[in-house]
C-alpha cells in the first residue's frame, strides 16, 4: 500500500475482510475509496480546528432500549432489503432531495461523497434501502470487513423525517452485523466542539467506545468525559 501520514490507497485486496478490521481498529475510517484518519477538522466560519474522536459500537454489548423497540416498531410498515451497493438515478434524486433539507453543505451528489473514478473500488459496500409503497424513502451504505461494519451514509426523504429514518438505519445497520456475528460497527467520529455529530452516541452509550490514538486503545464512551477530550485533545493533538 502506498501511504502519506494520514491516508491509504489499497493495494489489490483491497480494504475488505482482515484488512478492513485492522484499518478501524487503528482509527481510519472510509473517504470516497480511501481510508483515512484525523484528529481535527477545521470550522469553515471560525478556521478554528476542532479535535474529533473516532467511535464505533461493540455489538456484544448491545442489549436492546424501549426507546429502540419503539423506532422499531414505528417503522415496521416500511419495507426493507439489503444489497450490493449499485447508484442509480432513484438514489440521486433521494440524495438530492435530503441535501436540500440540511443546513450545512454536502457533496453535490452521492456518487461524489462515495466514488471516485481515479482509483477502484477496494470496499466491500452494501446499502439498505427503506421503501413506503415503492418509493425509495431512505438508503444506508455501510462497508463490510469479516468482524466489522463501517457506516458510511444515511439519506433518507425529509417528508419522512418524523420516523427519525437516520436511527433507523443505524438500528438495521447494527442488526445486520449482529446476525452476520460481526463484532463492531464504526460509526465514524465525533467532536467535543461540534454537537450535530452527537447522534452516533445512539442507541446505546454503553455499548459505544471511543478511540485513544496516543495509547492506541479503544475505552468506553461513558468512562470519559468531553471537557477530559477536550484536555487529551490539547495535550496530544497539537491543536
Amino acid at each position: 500500500m502506498v501511504a502519506d501520514p494520514q491516508y491509504y490507497i489499497a493495494s489489490e485486496e483491497g480494504f475488505t475482510s482482515t484488512i478492513l478490521d485492522q484499518f478501524l481498529a487503528a482509527g481510519y475510517y472510509r473517504m470516497q475509496h480511501l481510508i483515512f484518519t484525523t484528529n481535527a477538522i477545521p470550522d469553515r466560519e471560525t478556521f478554528k480546528n476542532y479535535p474529533v474522536f473516532w467511535l464505533r459500537t461493540d455489538l456484544n454489548k448491545i442489549k436492546g432500549t424501549k426507546v429502540c423497540d419503539s423506532l422499531k416498531n414505528k417503522c415496521a410498515c416500511f419495507k426493507v432489503s439489503i444489497k450490493s451497493e449499485n447508484l442509480n438515478t432513484e438514489i440521486e434524486t433521494l440524495y438530492n432531495d435530503y441535501k436540500n433539507s440540511l443546513n450545512f453543505t454536502l457533496s453535490p451528489n452521492c456518487y461524489e461523497t462515495l466514488h471516485q473514478p481515479e482509483v477502484p473500488l477496494p470496499y466491500d459496500s452494501k446499502i439498505i434501502e427503506i421503501r413506503k409503497d415503492g418509493e425509495l424513502i431512505a438508503a444506508g451504505f455501510f462497508d463490510c470487513g469479516k468482524q466489522s461494519i463501517a457506516g458510511i451514509l444515511n439519506i433518507y426523504n425529509p417528508n419522512y423525517k418524523k420516523y427519525s429514518l437516520g436511527k433507523y438505519l443505524m438500528l438495521l445497520k447494527i442488526d445486520y452485523a449482529i446476525e452476520n456475528k460481526m463484532d463492531y460497527y464504526y460509526t465514524g467520529y465525533f467532536s467535543t466542539g461540534i454537537p450535530k455529530f452527537d447522534y452516533k452516541i445512539f442507541p446505546e452509550s454503553r455499548a459505544i467506545e471511543i478511540y485513544l490514538p496516543k495509547e492506541n486503545i479503544w475505552v468506553p464512551y461513558n468512562s470519559i468525559s468531553k471537557e477530559q477530550l477536550n484536555e487529551y485533545a490539547h495535550r496530544h493533538f497539537n491543536l
